[in-house]
């Protein structure tokens, strides 16, 4: 079973990424391995995003209709 990572550690890692290409001092195969991971996390980001948004709306909505 994989472990899946929190939003925030997701960023951590990937600033450390961006950190790390920035520097450029990896070679050109850790660079593309890193390009790839970070690629991966920003989409778990966004997916993490997605279900907050989602979460917040179905809550506004279910507290809009209680004050009707």
């Amino acid at each position: 079973m994989e472990n899946k990572l929190t939003f925030e550690q997701s960023l951590d890692q990937l600033e450390n990424i961006v950190a790390r290409l920035e520097k450029g001092e990896c070679s050109l195969e850790e660079a593309i391995e890193l390009y790839s991971n970070g690629a991966k996390l920003v989409g778990e980001c966004n997916k993490l995003l997605e279900n907050a948004k989602l979460a917040i709306k179905t809550l506004s909505e279910a507290e809009a209709e209680n004050n009707d």
